[in-house]
């Protein structure tokens, strides 16, 4: 059975944010993120508080932007089959123990975010300091905000963190396919492709894939995306979703799972969302 996945665009830039960075070498540059609501307008206030702005993609696709990021949340509900009796509704499972633990910004001023947010109602898990906090989205996404004083934008994305069986492993895996380079990235080493930091950490028991929860998959912006793709499927790698041109949007898309549990969606045309 085919399957249909939608797509949102995951975009990190400097200093502009408005466009896809230039590609690295592999061809490859951050892309999109989708996210899965119970309720996609109670997730979208939530966003929007933070700092994010109501966009829209092709007249189609009704997204969050953030200086880097644009998300898109779907209805991500579990569905069931109509019954007499239906059973109660199953919870929608957050990020944390998936593969993708946390959505990751960077504020110039936590302190005033934190003061501005709370008049929303959006208030910092126990255990943060003075430079870093943790919130929880709606339906459980763990969201990281560390300070950055010298952005020049008062909120920009930052980092993912993916939780993975062997961490040089996942590292060497983005960097054969995908052209990641580690980097430095404050305290941590990071696996950056243009635009995006993956943060790997070493899994301490199993963790479950990311489709079907609330932070479902990343995304990939690919120069030549069919004949990458090809490529792809030429090594082994299994597609959800082959590539295909999306009807009404001049852009193209494949999903697959990397190794490791996380859902990736490769994208080809998103670089013209501004």
């Amino acid at each position: 059975m085919t399957r249909v996945f939608i797509p949102a665009l995951f975009v990190i830039t400097v200093p502009i944010y408005a466009q896809l960075l230039a590609p690295n070498s592999a061809g490859v540059s951050a892309g999109h993120d989708v996210l899965r609501a119970k309720n996609v307008d109670a997730a979208n206030e939530f966003w929007k508080a933070l700092g994010g702005e109501p966009v829209q993609f092709a007249g189609r696709l009704n997204l969050i932007k953030f200086p880097g990021v644009l998300l898109l949340e779907i209805n991500g509900g579990p569905r069931q089959a109509a019954a007499v009796n239906p059973a109660p509704p199953v919870d929608l499972a957050g990020s944390e123990g998936s593969s993708l633990e946390f959505l990751g910004f960077s504020v110039k001023d936590l302190k005033g975010s934190l003061e501005k947010w709370a008049s929303a109602g959006i208030k910092p898990l126990a255990g943060g300091s003075a430079t870093q906090v943790y919130l929880m989205s709606p339906d459980k996404i763990k969201v990281r905000i560390t300070q950055d004083s010298s952005l020049h934008v008062p909120i920009a994305a930052d980092t993912i963190k993916m939780v993975v069986p062997n961490v040089a492993e996942a590292q060497a895996w983005y960097a054969k396919y995908f052209g990641a380079e580690m980097v430095k990235h404050g305290n941590e080493m990071v696996a950056n492709i243009p635009g995006s930091s993956i943060l790997f950490e070493q899994a301490k028991g199993p963790v479950a894939p990311t489709k079907g929860r609330a932070f479902d998959r990343i995304g990939l912006e690919v120069v030549g995306l069919e004949a990458f793709a090809k490529k792809l499927e030429d090594a082994g790698i299994k597609f959800d979703s082959p590539y295909r041109k999306a009807n009404g949007m001049n852009a193209a898309f494949a999903v697959f799972q990397d190794p490791f549990g996380t859902l990736i969606e490769l994208s080809e045309g998103l670089s013209a969302v501004k």
